[in-house]
């Protein structure tokens, strides 16, 4: 492993034999359950991220990170979480991670982060589910960026729960028109989730909220069609 990595740190690029980095993958897929030997490979790999490695490298090692990546990795990736050119890769790696370390980081760096790279991190904390980032959500949703505040409007969509739920509802009248239409459809897809989940009764409450003048018909009918379902043993 070691001629292995110190390629990935010293020379490898897109374009240049892969061999390396097969091996590598074969080395890590065979030391599945051996948690001592992945935690070696953790290690290395991190490593090459804290490195002068190209970004093929590093993304490489992002990767790997997101498989067998735990709390330990979650230092080094949040570093790379506001950098332009890396958050990407590390935001990949992030969001496979389980665990409240991995939304505390993502969390702390969504201050700092700005354009793209902010929009970046709020769609990974909307497909983690984080529930923490609710509050932060609800004030982005009226974010004078309308591709943030649409962002942040599909991520509470994905967090489920009263307050998130909440928020959505509530967004409904204090977003401007354009983004009506994707708060429409966040709602639909959080009440939905919410029925999935056992909780028919907040999704009733989310449907009724659409069913209303003002809201195009075919959000009107599938609301409709959402409340019929859910009614049946709504508690």
């Amino acid at each position: 492993m070691e001629q292995q990595i110190e390629v990935l740190k010293t020379s490898y690029d897109w374009g240049q034999s892969r061999v390396p980095l097969t091996e590598l993958t074969d080395h890590i897929r065979e030391s599945y359950g051996d948690e001592a030997e992945l935690k070696n490979i953790r290690t290395a790999l991190l490593s090459v991220l804290d490195s002068d490695a190209k970004y093929a490298a590093k993304q490489y090692a992002c990767r790997e990170l997101s498989i067998i990546g735990n709390d330990d990795c979650v230092p080094a990736l949040a570093k790379m979480l506001t950098d332009q050119e890396l958050s990407d890769m590390a935001r990949y790696a992030l969001e496979r991670i389980s665990g409240e370390t991995a939304d505390k980081a993502l969390l702390e760096a969504l201050p700092k982060a700005e354009g793209k790279v902010k929009i970046g991190i709020v769609n990974t904390l909307g497909n983690r589910g984080c529930r923490g980032a609710v509050a932060e959500m609800s004030k982005l949703v009226g974010s004078s960026d309308e591709l943030l505040a649409d962002a942040a409007i599909g991520a509470l969509s994905k967090m489920s729960g009263a307050d998130a739920a909440d928020a959505l509802v509530k967004a409904q009248d204090s977003v401007p028109d354009k983004l009506k239409p994707a708060v429409c459809d966040a709602c639909l897809r959080c009440a939905d989730k919410m029925v999935a989940e056992g909780n028919k009764a907040g999704a009733l409450n989310i449907y009724r909220s659409l069913n209303k003048t003002g809201v195009p018909q075919l959000v009107r009918t599938a609301a409709l069609r959402g409340m019929v379902g859910a009614a049946g043993g709504s508690r």
